[in-house]
């Protein structure tokens, strides 16, 4: 019996699959059946050599994508089983690519993997060499066109991949004649069209079936009995309303199911809890789901539940006992939240939108593994638990309720802290001193709540801060210095990568979190998917005094800064100008003096700016862009009895004004005795500096004087000449 050679190598970086290749053949030409050379990092044209490999049974060559594979044939490799030439970053067409497998009487070429590279163009009609095929992928390309005859004549298939293409047009009833796939993903492609009974009578040995992000109307009869019992199912996006699919209660084997934006508009049917008792992963989001949540839902298998933005009323049973992540934000529960929420498990719980009353149950204080708590926009009231275990929560929402007391002092030992939300609430109270120690915060809200005192000079250590919001409250003093320590809002800061973990934690959660109640612009605006880029600083509404520090001007990253409705007196701040990524720049109802500096024209993006009502006096800077803003917004200059000039009706007097206006624009004003006392001083220093080198330099001293005696003769004797020639000239006249 002949022994089966395998070969499976790690070839250090940067490797030439050149020599390799030829030394392999040069060794072992006929008698290797297994060769594993993924993720090797080899790169350069695939030799010749590896196409006379008759003997290959399996070839890995995936994860190498500085590898050209487009000119390697594999036609002779009648003996070949799998190929893996996926994440090779390929390119070519499709066609190409198939008419390079092999082509033998007999083949037995049963896995192609193609997935991840840049194929593309339209797939073949037919292809009778590959008829043994059992696991086809080429996902993650750019194939174009529809599903053509040829992967339908594939009867052997067990595994059909073509998920994140281009593909379009209707999926032909032909697949039916698959009935030995287990595995069916189009997902992510253009496809639409209806999918009937017709399309799956064959289909009875399917356990995974994959349809999102399509365009597909699933449309099968009430009575309608699956031949198949599915373990995952995704139909995101597809339509499959407005009656919730009644052919779902015979999937009780299911694990993961995802019917999320599927048009259901119906009640949650009373067979939910029993059929899905199995289910790990349940997504129906997004949908007009009515009706109550089932009272046994605790004996449920859940683990990740989403089924926020329906129509759900009543109150919350008792939690699955396994949920990890639960989303049931944007609904119409009430009542109070469950007692005993005492989940080891669960670390994310969004409730967000709905009309939950009560106080948050002591029982939540136990759950130690909670990251994210969103409570935000109910009915909560009453003062929050102070037995909070929970060390390394990230995400705390519970903005736009009815909680009261003071700043929470738990947060103390919440150093992972990146989202704090408390807005809308009764809070009062003073900041503490220690709010500088959370370090981690990127997104702070605590605005419209009753805080009062100074704002703790300590919140310039929040160096990751992006978004600050405090308006809205009873703070007052001056506004803290040395803000240039929020490198999170200075432009060359942040460019620099963060920890890719949390980057992506915090990314997940922004897009989930709706930030409805930014005020910018002079609006509410709702930034919920475009939070990252929003850096933000808002103490509007307070009772501030002193003057803007300086040192916000080094937030040049600064897209939106209100420092409205305040008692902000001193001078204008003349470096404002600096700021050029500012779209919304709101310093109005303030104290404010001086006048407004030029650099404000100077602001590109500036799409909102609001002076009104402050003490500002001289000439308004001229710009085009200014003056479109002032057609948009004529009152954003009023309440300013000093100010004149264009676009204003009221003229500056006299020219002197005007002279005066310009220099202090330009901070160059010219002052007589300053100029005359550095020239004299200048004048002074230089004769001493000369007369010092003279001094102690005797080689210098001659040569100086013997310059000065030669200069001295050469005049005496020019003069002479000089006066002589006049004098003749006199004589002959």
């Amino acid at each position: 019996m002949q022994s089966v050679y395998k070969y499976k190598v790690g070839i250090p970086c940067q490797k030439s699959i050149l020599p390799f290749i030829r030394f392999v053949w040069g060794v072992v030409p006929t008698i290797l059946q297994h060769l594993y050379l993924a993720d090797t990092q080899l790169f350069g044209q695939a030799p010749d050599a590896l196409a006379h490999m008759t003997s290959l049974q399996v070839l890995d060559l995936s994860c190498n994508p500085n590898t050209d594979m487009m000119t390697t044939s594999f036609r002779n490799l009648c003996n070949l089983r799998i190929l893996d030439l996926s994440y090779c970053q390929m390119v070519g067409n499709i066609k190409d690519i198939i008419g390079r497998m092999p082509q033998c009487p007999l083949n037995k070429l049963q896995k192609l993997h193609l997935g991840y590279n840049n194929i593309s163009g339209i797939m073949p009609d037919r292809t009778p060499h590959l008829t043994s095929l059992v696991v086809l992928d080429i996902s993650q390309n750019n194939l174009t066109g529809g599903i053509t005859r040829w992967v339908v004549l594939l009867s052997s298939l067990s595994s059909l991949d073509l998920s994140y293409n281009h593909l379009s047009g209707p999926v032909p009833s032909e697949i039916d004649m698959l009935g030995n796939l287990t595995m069916l993903d189009l997902s992510s492609n253009n496809l639409n069209g209806d999918l009937t009974e017709e399309h799956f009578t064959s289909l009875m040995r399917l356990k995974r079936l994959y349809l999102s992000g399509n365009s597909l109307r699933i449309i099968v009869g009430p009575d309608w009995i699956p031949p198949f019992s599915l373990e995952e199912i995704d139909l995101g996006s597809c339509q499959l309303g407005p009656s919730f699919p009644a052919w779902l209660q015979f999937q009780v084997d299911i694990r993961e199911m995802d019917i999320s934006s599927t048009g259901i508009v119906d009640r949650l049917p009373d067979w939910f809890s029993t059929t899905f008792a199995k289910v790990t992963d349940l997504r129906i989001s997004n949908n007009e789901i009515s009706g109550r949540l089932p009272r046994n839902m605790e004996f449920m298998s859940l683990q990740n539940f989403f089924i926020n933005s329906n129509k759900l009323t009543g109150e919350i049973p008792n939690l699955p006992r396994n949920i990890a992540i639960l989303d049931m934000s944007e609904n119409s529960l009430s009542g109070n939240l469950p007692s005993n929420i005492e989940i080891t498990d669960l670390t994310s719980f969004w409730l967000r939108s709905n009309q939950i009353t009560g106080c948050i149950p002591e029982s939540l204080c136990k759950v130690e593994s909670l990251y994210v708590l969103e409570l935000s926009n109910n009915l909560l009231e009453g003062q929050l638990p102070q037995c909070f275990g929970v060390k390394y929560i990230g995400f705390l929402m519970l903005g736009n309720n009815r909680f009261s007391g003071n700043f929470p002092l738990f947060l103390k030992s919440w150093t992972q802290l990146m989202s704090l939300d408390l807005s809308h609430n009764s809070f009062s109270g003073r900041f503490p001193l220690w709010i500088g120690d959370l370090v981690e915060l990127r997104f702070l809200r605590l605005d419209q709540n009753m805080f009062f005192g100074e704002i703790p000079c300590t919140i310039s250590n929040l160096s990751s801060l992006q978004h600050m919001n405090l308006a809205g409250n009873g703070l007052s003093g001056a506004i803290p210095r040395h803000l240039s320590n929020a490198t999170a809002m200075i432009g060359k800061y942040r460019k620099v990568s963060r920890d890719e973990t949390d980057y992506e934690v915090y990314m997940n959660m922004v897009f989930r979190y709706d930030f409805s109640s930014v005020v910018i612009k002079g609006r509410e605006l709702n930034y919920s998917t475009g939070i990252w880029n929003l850096v933000s600083i808002d103490l509007s509404f307070n009772q501030l005094t002193g003057g803007i520090p300086e040192e916000i001007t080094a937030l040049d990253a600064l897209i939106n800064l209100n420092l409205s409705s305040n008692r902000l007196s001193e001078k204008f701040p003349n470096k404002l100008g600096v700021l050029q990524a500012l779209e919304s720049l709101d310093l109005s109802r303030n104290m404010l003096s001086s006048r407004i500096p030029s650099s404000l024209s100077d602001l590109n993006y500036l799409s909102y700016l609001d002076l009104s009502d402050n003490n500002l006096t001289g000439r308004i800077p001229s710009g085009r862009h200014l003056d479109t803003l002032y057609t948009e917004q004529p009152s954003m200059y009023s309440g300013n009895s000093g100010l004149c000039g264009p676009p204003l009706p009221n003229s500056c007097s006299g020219k002197n004004v005007t002279r005066q206006d310009d220099q202090k624009g330009n901070g160059h004003s010219f002052e007589p005795m300053t100029f005359c006392f550095g020239l004299a001083l200048g004048f002074i220093l230089g004769l001493w500096v000369v007369f010092c080198i003279l001094l102690f330099k005797k080689v210098w001293r001659i040569a100086y004087f013997r310059v000065v005696d030669q200069t001295y003769d050469q005049m005496y004797v020019f003069s002479v000449l000089t006066w002589r020639s006049w004098a003749r000239k006199e004589a002959t006249n």
